[in-house]
């Protein structure tokens, strides 16, 4: 099995803003000594990790944690100033590290003219096209029509939803709004086969009053995702640390096997390992 997105951090108030006084879980080291012991017993043989910040630090970071960890790590998928004429020089560091398999950046809340409306990007991403490497696509719900016409903009281009395009889940379900909005806009986004999407971090996407949460209030959201992508395009993610906010690393595989646990073996295998092999073109070794 594969973990196809976790991150990796040497906690810091400074370089992790983002993580507040009420994320207790989150304001600690996570290397991987942590990772190990919340792996032990899980099934998982690899895992991909994914940037969390914004700099070459970050990928250098990440190939030495890589170079830790015994084989567990199978991928990185690192970063790139996509915007900048020195993006080839930049990407021209990691020719020759196997590891390096793709770039992420922080779309997510940020104007659409300063990513997915943009020239310069979108040079960026066509370098990325051709060197092969994967894109991890990072947008709230609300961004997924631009998030779509980007994707539009690059055919060619293997592109992953992170964490199911990020629905607002709520027990309304998809009786709600947002929740109509974002599964009509998840069935769009995965009429472009070249569009693949991470089943991860759903659980720290419940609004508000909502914060409790069991299977069945995630299953209309998974269901839309499963029946959209098909399960040759989706890949279990854990969004570990982050998924610690509301769960926990076994909870969060026994709430996906409970997700998935009408589909065949050889669907469950595609979420589980197959689909996160084809897409980022990895080597591995035949464990299940």
């Amino acid at each position: 099995m594969i973990d196809s997105h976790h991150h990796f951090w040497k906690y810091s108030a400074e370089e992790y803003g983002w993580i507040t006084e009420d994320m207790p879980a989150l304001m600690r080291d996570c290397l991987v000594p942590e990772l190990d012991h919340d792996l032990d017993m899980s099934g998982v043989d690899q895992v991909i990790s994914v940037q969390a910040r914004c700099s070459d630090r970050e990928n250098r970071f990440l190939i030495d944690q890589a170079k830790k960890s015994d084989d567990l790590v199978a991928a990185i998928v690192g970063w790139a100033p996509l915007t900048c004429d020195s993006l080839r020089v930049f990407l021209d560091q990691y020719i020759h590290e196997p590891l390096f398999k793709g770039v992420r950046e922080i779309i997510q809340g940020t104007p659409d003219e300063q990513f997915l409306d943009n020239a310069d990007f979108d040079h960026g991403v066509r370098e990325l096209t051709h060197r092969d490497l994967a894109f991890d696509l990072l947008v709230f719900h609300h961004q997924l029509p631009a998030a779509i016409a980007f994707a539009d903009k690059h055919p060619n281009q293997r592109i992953v939803l992170n964490h199911g395009g990020k629905p607002p889940i709520c027990k309304r379900g998809l009786t709600d709004p947002d929740s109509r909005s974002w599964a009509r806009n998840i069935r769009e986004m995965a009429r472009r086969p070249h569009v693949y999407c991470k089943l991860s971090g759903l659980t720290t996407e419940i609004q508000g009053d909502d914060a409790s949460w069991d299977t069945a209030l995630l299953q209309p959201y998974a269901d839309t995702l499963l029946n959209a992508f098909g399960p040759e395009r989706i890949m279990f993610g854990s969004d570990w640390p982050v998924c610690l906010l509301n769960t926990t690393y076994p909870a969060w595989l026994n709430t996906v096997d409970n997700l998935i646990h009408t589909l065949s073996p050889d669907e469950q295998a595609a979420i589980r390992r197959d689909t996160a092999v084809q897409f980022y073109k990895l080597q591995v070794s035949n464990a299940n």
